[in-house]
Order: C-alpha cells, then sequence, then structure tokens
C-alpha cells in the first residue's frame, strides 16, 4: 500500500491586477477549480482560503501541496498575477 505524498502549505501572493480586486470572488473560484483539476490528475493540491489585506492593497491564496511548484500551478490556474510562493508554517 502506498503512502499518501506529505503536503504542506503555501502562500501565493498575487499582484495587484489592473481593474483592482473586483474580482476577487472569481480568482477564488479559480483556485478551487485549479486545485480540483491537479488532484484529478494526481497531484494532490487543496485550495484552503483566499486572504485579502487592503491595508496592504495584497491578496494571499493559500493551498495545501506537495510542493511549491505544484502550490505555484494552481496559483497560475487561478490568476497570471502570482508574484511570489513561499512556504507557510504554522505557529
Amino acid at each position: 500500500m502506498e503512502s499518501a505524498p506529505s503536503v504542506e502549505r503555501y502562500l501565493i501572493e498575487l499582484a495587484r491586477p489592473a481593474a483592482g480586486w473586483s474580482e476577487l470572488q472569481a480568482v477564488t473560484a479559480r483556485a478551487r477549480a485549479a486545485a480540483d483539476e491537479l488532484r484529478a490528475a494526481g497531484t494532490p493540491v487543496r485550495f484552503l482560503r483566499s486572504i485579502f489585506v487592503p491595508e496592504d492593497d495584497s491578496c494571499l491564496l493559500l493551498f495545501e501541496a506537495p510542493s511549491a511548484e505544484a502550490a505555484g500551478t494552481a496559483g497560475r490556474l487561478a490568476s497570471p498575477a502570482v508574484e511570489r510562493v513561499t512556504r507557510a508554517v504554522r505557529a
């Protein structure tokens, strides 16, 4: 019996879209769909939530994935505005 691959949490930082954050719900829906698509193809990615920080004019997408590359792929499927992928550590 194969063991499940270990997953980490990753934050995907998005650049502010030219039209602003008015499409944040659509980005969130695309992030969820991207994770579903990757999971169906055999990569265990799970979208957890979007985090909008109005004071910093920033948005983050939180994924569980086996690698930063897999999380980045999901993020880029959700939005072409991916600026950075970083591992998130629970405190």
